[in-house]
């Protein structure tokens, strides 16, 4: 394929040289378990609050303003947003609302900064802290000393105030399934009816509520509440009643969740001023485990994709609780009071209010790059040519490419190929292979363009006429594979994470119009799994899953889809964070739709000639 183009351009990675004003700092004693490496970026002056936004970059609210961090070069950008900031949360790709206190008294507002650029400022009630965002409806939830300032964007950023609460609220959670908003104030909650902004007091009689959170995932919402001789945790229902409740002689407060396992992260302070972590199961209000933190934690976040809990500590440190319940404290700068987590790298950000910086904390087993053949980390091709020659085209982590090697022969006798990720659970990314028989065939990747001995995972596969790996479209943490069967319906096979399967599952009917269906990871960014799919007409949709092996509604990407003779996902191969999509023409030129995380479709380029040799590509 002498006619490749290659666009030479190098691949940017966590790993290059910090640059901007940041202070290297090696960990004190060993390195935690769950992570590898600390170091320090400065920012603005004693921050407050920190969020990481869908391309990974940093929003930190400061007393001078907001820092930006770039997530690939770690520079850091001051946005002046007229005061101090105090709390953020973040939007889609790359917005962040930001709330701004005023003078004693005034009002305050909310700052709308798009990447590293104050796009614009929205009026709000004096003092506003914490900020929340519908992430379906868009709407922006700022609390203020004693009130809620609702900011809607699809009406030009008009605001409603919902005030007389009794103190600042502690705690905003939205509920974007059901477009509801609990508020915590001191021992009172209240819930805003999203579309009506109409506010709901409820006083428990049992005790003071502490403290809100939401499962992503499953859309259950949680409550701690403190009473006079005990604590208590669980669930709250339809009637605002806590349900499946943990008691515990501890005080409750801080409360955060593993969406994956539904697993409930409670803080707890003993009589003795003693503190520690609770690991709860709500289902069955049964205690997991309880992990001793040696100071009171100002704040805690969640890595679902790993299982980690990170607890940032108010005498130093962050406490890294891993899959195993083991607690291992990382040094961070001084006086932590936020933490943030970008799952898909699996970095964590610990805002140090002391300091004046950010303490990195890059994980030491980050997740494997779907199509990530040779280790590198970067998103690869697979292609088969006329004579059964398997290829490695190898990406450069930034849509051009490296030289290709032959890493198999004798393929052709393959009807499918199918690139699902890291099938069986050992770091590497593999492939799954149909022979003429129906028998598919797993051959795990070793990282370096080969494959370990293959191993027979199933039989009777000819009765399917598309094969497709879709990630974890069930939600439960393993990657998983949908066919279509010969009339038509689709069928989910649920991987157990170990290169097996579970029962299997019917998603769908009526796809036998469809040419070509295939897995795209989560595309437009909300968190779930989503396919893609080309009708006989030629137009392109875009099938979102719901995270629980389920649907929301389809949305049309483009048409003219025809000219297109081959349709495939490679992951992210761009380098910027998102999905993208590939497509060979007529002609034989190889075309990248980077993946915009959004609704909005990218505009292709060409990243390859020659490619009609190919009878396959992955």
């Amino acid at each position: 394929m002498s006619g490749l183009k290659k666009l030479g351009r190098k691949r940017t990675t966590a790993a290059l040289a910090v640059v901007g004003a940041l202070a290297v700092s090696l960990l004190v004693g060993s390195p935690a378990k769950a992570d590898s490496t600390s170091f320090d970026i400065a920012v603005g002056t004693a921050p407050n609050d920190i969020a990481v936004a869908g391309n990974g970059d940093v929003y930190v609210a400061t007393s001078s303003g907001v820092s930006v961090i770039d997530a690939d070069t770690r520079k850091v950008t001051t946005v002046d947003v007229g005061g101090v900031a105090q709390g953020v949360a973040t939007l889609g790709s790359s917005t962040a609302y930001v709330s701004v206190a005023g003078k004693a008294g005034a009002d305050g507002s909310i700052a709308i900064v798009e990447g590293a650029t104050l796009a614009g400022k929205v009026k709000t009630g004096p003092d506003p802290r914490l900020v929340a965002v519908n992430q379906v409806t868009w709407k922006v939830y700022a609390a203020y000393g004693n009130g809620i300032t609702v900011i809607d964007p699809w009406t030009g950023h008009s605001t409603v105030d919902i005030p007389y609460y009794t103190a600042t609220p502690r705690s905003v959670v939205v509920d974007s399934s059901k477009n509801r908003v609990f508020v915590t104030t001191d021992g009172v909650h209240t819930i805003i009816d999203g579309q009506t902004n109409e506010k709901t007091v409820y006083v428990s009689g049992a005790g003071n509520v502490v403290n809100h959170a939401i499962n992503t995932r499953t859309n259950a919402v949680y409550q701690t509440l403190v009473g006079t001789s005990y604590s208590e945790v669980g669930r709250v229902d339809e009637s605002n009643h806590a349900v499946n409740t943990f008691r515990g002689s501890e005080k409750f407060g801080k409360l955060a969740i593993d969406y994956w396992t539904d697993t409930l992260y409670v803080e707890a302070l003993g009589g003795a001023g003693n503190s520690s972590i609770l690991l709860i199961n709500p289902a069955s209000a049964t205690k997991i485990a309880q992990v001793s933190l040696p100071s009171r934690p100002t704040a805690l976040a969640v890595d679902s994709t790993r299982h980690r809990t990170y607890a940032t500590l108010g005498g130093g440190g962050v406490s890294v609780i891993d899959s195993s319940n083991t607690s291992t404290v990382v040094r961070t700068g001084a006086q932590p009071v936020a933490v943030a987590v970008h799952e898909y790298t699996g970095t964590a950000y610990v805002a140090n209010k002391g300091s004046s910086s950010v303490t990195v904390l890059d994980p030491a087993d980050p997740l494997p790059v779907k199509n990530d053949f040779n280790g590198d980390r970067a998103a690869d091709v697979l292609a088969r040519d006329g004579s059964g020659v398997l290829w490695l085209y190898p990406g450069d982590g930034a849509a051009g490419w490296l030289d290709r090697r032959q890493v198999g022969q004798g393929w052709n006798v393959m009807t499918a190929i199918v690139a699902p990720g890291d099938f069986n659970g050992d770091g590497h990314s593999d492939i799954l292979a149909r022979d003429t028989s129906g028998v598919l065939w797993l051959y795990g990747g070793n990282s370096s363009g080969g494959w370990m001995p293959r191993v027979q995972v199933g039989a009777g596969w000819n009765a399917m006429s598309a094969i497709t790996g879709v990630g974890d479209f069930g939600g439960d943490g393993h990657l998983d594979v949908a066919a279509r069967d010969s009339g038509g319906t689709l069928w989910l096979y649920p991987g157990n994470g170990k290169g097996g399967w579970m029962p299997r599952v019917q998603i769908g009917s009526g796809w036998s119009s469809m040419p070509d269906i295939v897995g795209v990871g989560d595309f437009n960014t909300d968190g779930a799994s989503d396919v893609m799919a080309r009708d006989s007409a030629g137009r392109l949709w875009l099938y979102p899953g719901n995270g629980a092996g389920g649907w929301l509604p389809q949305v049309q990407y483009g048409q003219g889809w025809n000219g297109m003779t081959a349709l495939f996902a490679t992951g992210d191969f761009s380098g910027d964070r998102k999905a993208d999509i590939m497509a060979r023409d007529s002609s034989g030129a190889l075309w990248l739709f980077s993946g915009s995380g959004g609704a909005k479709w990218p505009i292709g380029s060409v990243i390859g000639q020659g490619w009609n040799g190919m009878t396959a590509i992955l």
